[in-house]
């Protein structure tokens, strides 16, 4: 079991329409569910896509299904995707923290049995990258770079031209990038400005400010395929370091400096760099320029809805 193979892991937005049926409808029957979001007079008899997608979810822990096979969301995400009217991005929060979540990243390196941990390994190792110099077309430039700085054979980071396509639309739902294929540049851009949006409008502190540490501690608790995560620092322990550079002591990736300079740019926060913190940390641009020295966080002048 994993996400990446839209063919037998379902597809984003067979996804999103079982999910607001579901809390549009309440508990519904299965063949009913299957029904609306993939009709048999459009997608034929076996209904492939629909089946796999509410099967997987269901596996990862969004959806119930009754012995009688009638389908709701699990009691833990109901509400919350309700008071949201089960919106796109409130639908890719739950998914996010339901495929970061532990249970589901257990067999962490396995290439088959590994819940969502094909999704997790991919989005560590792309967001350790130099986000400026990286940004692939296709999965015949992003495998080379795999096999160079993989650890060993058995370090499989984004595996096979197969699972590319699904990464690309998995990491754009979830908030983790974008793809710019119709522009000059091409390729899929890392930019986990939307994964972090609305973290980091629960850690800034309405009146006052954070310290960048304490910041970014909690930032790593609930998206952990950032700096100092928990799956960012697995994936990175299992990489050449002749082949691929951490970045430096108080210095940030390219991708989580990237969303911060974003933040910033259109007001969500404010950057605050005080010579008499004991703790700064660096945003890094293109060609490892230093943009912006940080100690503390605070909200900037755009309207917050939280």
């Amino acid at each position: 079991m994993a996400i990446l193979n839209k063919s037998s892991d379902g597809i984003v937005s067979v996804l999103v329409a079982m999910v607001r049926t579901s809390v549009v409808l309440g508990e519904i029957p299965r063949h009913k569910l299957l029904g609306i979001c993939c009709p048999k007079s459009l997608v034929g008899e076996s209904q492939t896509f629909g089946t796999n997608t509410l099967n997987r979810w269901q596996e990862l822990g969004l959806f119930h299904v009754s012995d009688d096979q009638r389908v709701t969301v699990v009691d833990e995400f109901r509400q919350e995707l309700r008071k949201s009217n089960a919106t796109a991005p409130a639908i890719a929060d739950v998914a996010r923290r339901i495929i970061l979540a532990k249970s589901n990243n257990k067999n962490f390196w396995s290439d088959t049995e590994n819940k969502a941990a094909d999704f997790t390994r991919a989005a560590a190792w792309m967001l350790a990258q130099d986000v400026y110099a990286f940004a692939p077309i296709a999965h015949a430039t992003v495998e080379p770079l795999c096999n160079a700085q993989a650890l060993s054979p058995k370090v499989i980071l984004l595996q096979n031209d197969t699972r590319w396509p699904g990464y690309k639309s998995w990491a754009t739902f979830l908030g983790f990038g974008r793809s710019e294929s119709g522009k000059a540049s091409g390729g899929f851009v890392t930019d986990p400005t939307l994964a972090i949006m609305n973290h980091v409008k629960e850690l800034v502190p309405k009146k006052g400010d954070i310290a960048i540490n304490d910041f970014l501690d909690g930032l790593v608790q609930s998206v952990p395929v950032l700096d100092g995560g928990e799956y960012r620092r697995e994936v990175e322990g299992n990489l050449k370091p002749d082949k691929w550079k951490s970045p430096s002591p108080n210095e940030l990736s390219t991708s989580l400096s990237r969303a911060l300079l974003r933040l910033r740019a259109i007001g969500t926060i404010r950057l605050d760099n005080r010579s008499d913190s004991d703790a700064q940390v660096k945003l890094i641009g293109r060609d490892h320029d230093v943009v912006q020295s940080v100690t503390h966080v605070l909200r900037g002048d755009a309207k917050w809805t939280s």
